[in-house]
């Protein structure tokens, strides 16, 4: 009244369920909702990130493609929720495995790829290789049953000039190779840099 403030009108909103709901989305939209982990899309931005930061700094960079071997005979074995449970199991020793800022990804299937970042030499990514191949020599209960879980590795490098599409395709062509000599072990793409 005559321009004096009587009385003031307060409105709250509690967002916080919103917040929350885009948060989980967000996570549904890169996370693969078995293993938790990273999914192709949000694998392949962190590669393209990592190419792009290497052709500023001098980091280098190593990519693991990984497939396991024979899971079509678990999930004919042990049934679909069963493999589901390898898989989840699988995720476990990989985790083991890595550093925490590496990028671990289930790209979809029995196949994940792992990003290493900083990876000081081609024989640091190949110890991380043999690490996740002992890792995955011992065997798993699933469904009260001992199951192996074999895997095949691509390894490639990140070279001056090269995209991140052709480095994942180098490690995808390197792991099939691995297949073909025999599975459960790594095969190397074009060596990168010196050790």
């Amino acid at each position: 009244m005559n321009g004096r403030i009587v009385g003031r009108v307060w409105s709250f909103r509690d967002v916080s369920e919103r917040r929350r709901l885009e948060q989980e989305l967000h996570h549904q939209a890169f996370h693969d909702p078995l293993t938790g982990l990273a999914n192709k899309t949000l694998f392949v931005d962190r590669v393209e990130h990592a190419v792009a930061r290497a052709g500023r700094a001098a980091g280098r960079i190593a990519l693991l493609y990984m497939d396991l071997d024979n899971f079509k005979t678990v999930n004919d074995t042990v049934g679909h929720a069963g493999g589901d449970n390898l898989l989840v199991a699988v995720t476990e020793r990989l985790l083991q495995c890595v550093r925490g800022a590496d990028t671990l990804a289930r790209l979809g299937g029995d196949e994940f790829a792992l990003l290493i970042e900083d990876a000081g030499s081609e024989a640091d990514a190949i110890d991380v290789a043999n690490r996740i191949l002992d890792a995955l020599r011992e065997p798993f209960s699933i469904a009260g049953r001992r199951l192996g879980a074999g895997i095949s590795i691509g390894i490639a490098f990140c070279t001056p000039g090269l995209t991140a599409a052709k480095v994942i395709a180098d490690a995808d062509r390197a792991m099939y190779t691995a297949k073909r000599r025999g599975r459960g072990r790594y095969e190397r793409a074009a060596a990168a840099f010196d050790t």
